[in-house]
Order: C-alpha cells, then structure tokens, then sequence
C-alpha cells in the first residue's frame, strides 16, 4: 500500500512510469483516429454521433491528463482513481445509456425503410408529365 501513496515517480515505479505517460499519448491519439472517422462514417445518425461523443471527451480527458499527473509526481492512487473514474463513464456510455436510444432510432430507420408505399387508386387520372401530354406520332 505503501507505493500506491509515494509520488510516482522513475524511482518507485521504473516500468510503470514511462509506460503510463507514452501508454496515455498513444490512447489519446487513436481516440482522436477513431473519433474523426466514425464522424465520416455516421453523420447521418446522431444518437451513434452522441455516444462517440461521450466515450472521446471521456477518454480524451482521462487520458490526456495522466501525462501531465505523472509529471508532476502525482501519487499513482490518485493516478489510478482518475483512469477508473473516466473509464467508467465510457464503460457508462457505451453499454447502459445509448443502447436503448440506439435501439430505437434503429426501429425508426426499419420502419421508414420497409414502409411500403402508398398505391394510386386506379381511378385516379393519370398526371401528366412536365413535357407535357402524350404526344402522338406523325404520319
């Protein structure tokens, strides 16, 4: 218990230290890969634009933090608190918030695809077309 109290620092920790601040740019950086493309990729569905929102600011911060705590010689309990803590909201996000909304913009997006839609009466006169009526050949 002792070393999770001592500032963490190349002394106490050799291997955990320089693993944790490179292990922290190389997240954020591929949180920020992924989060630009799945904006290309979803633009049209906002509820999955919403839940990349939440688990990116939530990993960008956590994570983006964590170089500038070991700097500074934070202990590595506080350290560890702060990744559980925004780990957790991603863990939040991703597996008890938006399924449910995800569910459901899903059964819009099935029930606006697979409407059939509606017949013309066959009573109904036909509409003409921009160029006009039809047109007869000459002879």
């Amino acid at each position: 218990m002792a070393g999770l109290l001592d500032p963490f620092t190349t002394l106490n920790h050799p291997d955990l230290f320089t693993l944790m601040w490179v292990g922290s740019l190389l997240i954020v950086l591929g949180a920020i890969a992924v989060y630009n493309i799945s904006n290309r990729r979803y633009r049209r569905y906002p509820v999955i634009i919403a839940l990349h929102e939440w688990v990116f600011w939530s990993i960008l911060v956590t994570w983006g933090i964590v170089p500038l705590l070991v700097a500074v010689h934070v202990p590595l309990i506080l350290t560890l608190a702060l990744v559980f803590a925004g780990m957790g909201v991603a863990v939040y996000a991703a597996w008890f918030r938006f399924p449910p909304l995800i569910a459901a913009a899903n059964d819009e997006i099935r029930r606006r695809r697979f409407v059939p839609p509606a017949h013309r009466d066959a009573r109904e006169r036909r509409r003409e077309t921009p160029a006009g009526g039809r047109r007869r050949h000459r002879r």
